[in-house]
């Protein structure tokens, strides 16, 4: 006679490899369709950060067809007074920019030159700049039609892309309930408040994560600017502006964000500028992640640095540049579903004989005052003249 163990054994065997086959189906059905999971992945972080001032408004007794108005003529508003106020100013070194990249590249390839006759280092770099800009030029002059078919394809694309994702982000936030309840009746009835709840911690982790984004790209955008234009560094308000703006890709954007006005610092004629951009850099990215990272987002969900990058590299892979913007958001909402479904069930069934110390996840307000004041000290040493 069998016994029962080795049936429940051989049960959970077959239920495993279903688990497998069933996940690889979904992967394989994801890839295939990864453009409509991408435009969906979009319009639920659209509204859900849209989502945030329209319930503030209707907590006030503002309806949400009014709110949703509110918010994004807010926005539009927003947009337009910051580009009234920078549009001139980025332009023209835009222009200057574009303008002085030969003579830039040619002042790099003679500094690696330099760097390779004096001190006997073949860096493996050979820049030519006639031949770069030749090459650009034939590829656009070989086949113009095609080129200008390719890049008008991608165009309307990303817009007929936007558009919808638009479209479907204001139908979301006039009326979320319908599909938020059609979502939890999929649930038996016992457990449809836990999936409320759970829904409810996933969206507020969204919301205060992009919180904490966008705080942090709008001071490292203003300080690396003031910071750029203190050391002397040309296009100082645009190299900030893209500062700000990849920062929104942690880890990546920041250690790209350095790259442009290092260069620009070595080809200006005074080498140690570049020290000067690095040092300035690491300060603004030490007052980011140290002082502004830990009071705004003191109630986010936080997430290893590990488990950021390799959720990067995925979702870089399956979803180019865009999957880098939806990659820490959605690794955020995975976390509180784990969290939820998962650890809190562990953590009831029997107790850890060795559980690991508690780490304190933020400084007391003292050490924090303190960490801030030295490091405006620092600040002010590296830019007193």
């Amino acid at each position: 006679m069998p016994e029962p163990g080795g049936t429940v054994r051989g049960k959970m065997v077959y239920v495993g490899i279903g688990l497998v086959f069933a996940l690889l189906l979904a992967s394989y059905l994801v890839y295939q369709i990864s453009l409509i999971v991408l435009v969906l992945m979009l319009t639920m972080l659209f509204s859900i950060i849209i989502s945030g001032p329209i319930d503030y408004l209707e907590h006030r007794g503002i309806g949400r067809a009014w709110g949703t108005l509110i918010v994004l003529g807010g926005f539009a508003l927003t947009v337009y007074l910051v580009g009234l106020a920078l549009a001139d100013t980025v332009a023209n070194q835009a222009e200057a920019f574009v303008r002085e990249l030969p003579a830039l590249v040619s002042e790099m390839e003679r500094l690696i030159s330099q760097i390779q006759s004096s001190y006997g280092i073949d860096l493996g770099v050979r820049l030519d700049p006639a031949g770069i800009f030749d090459r650009i030029k034939g590829f656009l002059s070989g086949d113009i039609f095609a080129v200008a078919a390719d890049i008008g394809g991608s165009i309307a694309n990303a817009i007929s892309l936007a558009v919808v994702a638009l479209i479907a982000t204001i139908y979301l936030v006039l009326n979320p309930r319908p599909l938020v309840n059609g979502f939890v009746s999929f649930f038996p009835a016992q457990n449809r408040p836990r999936a409320r709840y759970i829904l409810v911690r996933m969206y507020h982790a969204v919301q205060k994560w992009f919180l904490g984004q966008l705080t942090s790209m709008t001071i490292i955008g203003v300080f690396s600017a003031i910071a750029l234009s203190i050391i002397g560094i040309p296009f100082a308000v645009l190299l900030g502006l893209i500062s700000g703006l990849i920062s929104f890709v942690p880890f990546i954007g920041p250690v790209i964000s350095v790259i442009p006005p290092a260069l620009l610092g070595l080809t200006g004629g005074d080498p140690i500028q570049a020290v000067w951009v690095i040092l300035a850099y690491l300060i603004i990215q030490a007052i980011e992640s140290n002082l502004i990272q830990p009071i705004v987002m003191s109630r986010a969900v936080s997430l290893h640095p590990a488990v950021v990058v390799f959720a990067l590299l995925i979702m870089g892979t399956l979803f180019g540049f865009v999957g880098l913007l939806l990659a820490v958001p959605l690794v955020a909402a995975l976390l509180v579903l784990v969290q939820e479904l998962w650890i809190s069930r562990m953590d009831h069934i029997g107790t850890d004989p060795d559980p690991p110390p508690k780490e304190e996840t933020h400084e007391p307000p003292k050490k924090r005052m303190q960490t801030a004041r030295r490091m405006w000290q620092a600040a002010r040493g590296l830019f007193r003249s």
